[in-house]
């Protein structure tokens, strides 16, 4: 899909998250600084950039898994500023919108593939175990592992492990989703199993952020890139705009030493 075409897609589309003056510190360690951007119904936004430029970090203060230290976070209707007294209800709210799936699986060990999914649509939806089960097993088809739904995830590759992670996620039925690096622990083969597993989000109208370092899956399935060094965005545009024509010098280092690794 061209860079035209992406924008042309999401012209009329809402903005249904927007972060606004995100900052986060560590005591005199600046991690984030005066962080804004929006995101669109339906938009796949890759989040890039070296080690340590606050990318992860970014990601948990929309969350509010790492509260930021300044700025407002809204999500649809939801809005919690950072430097206000946090309401639980509100943040509530705002997580029940995000889902999330990290670098590790953190599936628990002694639950089947079954229960791992089923048992957050209980707790925090209030579905019966029978209607959870139902949608648990809808997730297990659509990312490929419907076999899996009674073995314990030991008995699961990395790949699958990471799969059953975000139907997880899916289960609670957010409007957006969150990827910390999903790959990064996976040996390449069982990183191409999720990435297809995203792939098939975004091509049905997923709207998602994903930390990553896979270069091809920037440019070729999201819509835009925000390539982030020293707690800021560089710059940011749609996909390969961005991938193949940088325009700032520290952009153009890091995408040339990505390319030549």
């Amino acid at each position: 899909m061209s860079a035209i075409a992406d924008v042309d897609r999401l012209k009329d589309r809402k903005v249904v998250l927007e972060l606004s003056g995100i900052g986060k510190s560590f005591g005199d360690h600046v991690v984030l600084q005066d962080v804004n951007l929006s995101l669109k119904t339906g938009e796949v936004l890759a989040l890039i950039g070296p080690s340590g430029s606050g990318k992860s970090t970014l990601l948990r203060c929309i969350n509010f898994l790492g509260q930021p230290s300044q700025g407002t976070v809204r999500v649809g209707d939801v809005i919690v500023n950072a430097e206000e007294q946090i309401n639980h209800s509100k943040l509530t709210d705002l997580r029940r919108a995000l889902g999330m799936v990290f670098q590790s699986f953190n599936l628990f060990p002694h639950m089947t593939v079954l229960r791992n999914i089923s048992l957050p649509q209980e707790r925090v939806l209030g579905r019966s175990r029978e209607e959870a089960d139902r949608r648990s097993q809808e997730l297990l088809r659509r990312v490929g592992l419907e076999n899996k739904a009674h073995q314990y995830p030991v008995r699961c590759s990395g790949g699958q492990q990471q799969r059953i992670a975000i139907a997880r996620a899916l289960a609670l039925d957010p409007q957006i989703m969150l990827f910390d690096e999903p790959t990064s622990a996976l040996d390449p083969e069982l990183g191409m199993e999720v990435l297809a597993v995203m792939q098939e989000l975004a091509e049905g109208g997923m709207t998602m952020i994903v930390v990553t370092h896979e270069m091809h899956f920037a440019e070729t399935v999201s819509d835009r890139v925000i390539i982030m060094a020293d707690g800021k965005i560089l710059e940011q545009g749609p996909s390969s705009e961005v991938m193949r024509n940088p325009k700032t010098e520290r952009a153009q280092k890091f995408l040339k030493a990505v390319k030549d690794r």
